[in-house]
């Protein structure tokens, strides 16, 4: 993996948010040559001023949907990969469904004609948050769930997109410079620095540090702990095979883990507590209105993603817990999360490399 991204040009679109912040810092550390360009980060505080991003990337701050905006940065830095990251995921109190389909769909739009006339882009990669399989943003204070389908169609509009840009101009063998265009979807992920609204550790967090020790479980609800990094080196393993082969199989990816990473909220209270300590405690509520609501999740089309071969996340359920509470604990006393985090990135390579 290193090798491959050393001095790679890549471009992330969205590079303010949480997981945009995360994949700054893992190309960073493998030594590519990043750009980034996104809106500013949607709340405060945000993983992109907490980690300096601007200190390790060349990054703009700008609209994704004025289309001569991102020509003239692509223009500028001629990106060999670039890689969409949704915006605003999980902040739907913060943003109105007009310009979230905006932000998604247009620049996503830009994005993919963007690279359509360029020479230099060999692979486009739209990831896209699966809420699906989820307590859908559990924490917006929406009215309907109709509001909350809105939201999510946001994210699923760009998938159908992304595919009509393919089919229609990028799946052909006779290119001259063949491209990639796929469609990746993972589950929304662990990892230090995520202020999102439908971020239950987030939650806990403020429980444990306003000190109210105890935390609320509601049992029969499950969520998925897979750690950012596992999301996105799984993503970035697959761009560079793409890169290596873009014409080799059309089709769209899933970075969706095994059931041992699903894990009750009783599991994830317990475990939370243990891990933090201070006297943190939970109870356990049986709540059958919250119950039906959590699971309300929409059944989108998920057959044509193909799982991607031999992936599977190198951190357990416990350990991305773990790394999630040793990261807002160093922010706690102070540390430099920039430092810190990239600290978290190198061990989780080191773990890689000796899995091979």
């Amino acid at each position: 993996m290193r090798e491959f991204y050393k001095n790679k040009k890549i471009l992330i679109l969205g590079h303010s948010t949480f997981m945009g912040s995360w994949l700054s810092m893992m190309l960073h550390s493998l030594n590519a040559q990043v750009t980034g360009c996104s809106i500013k980060p949607p709340v405060y505080p945000n993983l992109h001023h907490e980690a300096d991003i601007d200190d390790l990337i060349t990054s703009y701050l700008g609209d994704v949907r004025d289309f001569d905006f991102l020509n003239a940065v692509v223009q500028k830095h001629q990106p060999e990969i670039v890689i969409h990251v949704s915006a605003v995921s999980g902040f739907c109190d913060s943003i109105e469904p007009k310009e979230l389909y905006g932000l998604n769909l247009l620049g996503v739009l830009n994005a993919l004609e963007v690279c359509k006339q360029s020479e230099s882009v060999r692979v486009f990669v739209n990831l896209v948050p699966d809420h699906s399989r989820s307590s859908l943003l559990r924490n917006c204070d929406k009215r309907n769930q109709g509001e909350l389908d809105l939201f999510e169609g946001s994210f699923r509009s760009t998938e159908f997109l992304t595919t009509g840009y393919r089919n229609a101009y990028f799946s052909s063998h006779d290119q001259i410079a063949p491209k990639a265009v796929v469609n990746v979807r993972t589950l929304p992920p662990l990892g230090g620095g995520d202020w999102s609204k439908n971020n239950i550790l987030q939650d806990y967090f403020r429980i444990v540090l306003k000190g109210k020790k105890n935390i609320v479980a509601h049992p029969g609800v499950s969520h998925a702990l897979i750690h950012v990094m596992d999301a996105l080196y799984g993503t970035l393993r697959l761009a560079s095979n793409l890169f290596s082969d873009p014409l080799c199989q059309i089709t769209d990816y899933k970075l969706i883990p095994e059931k041992d990473f699903y894990r009750d909220e009783t599991w994830l209270t317990q475990t939370f507590c243990e891990l933090w300590g201070g006297g943190a405690t939970f109870s356990i509520q049986h709540n059958e209105r919250f119950l039906k609501r959590a699971s309300k999740n929409i059944d989108y089309i998920t057959h044509s993603y193909e799982a991607l071969a031999d992936w599977h996340p190198q951190w357990d359920a416990e350990t991305s817990v773990r790394k999630t509470i040793e990261w807002e604990k160093a922010r706690e006393r102070g540390a430099n999360m920039q430092r810190f985090s990239l600290s978290q990135i190198e061990e989780y390579f080191e773990t890689k490399k000796s899995e091979h």
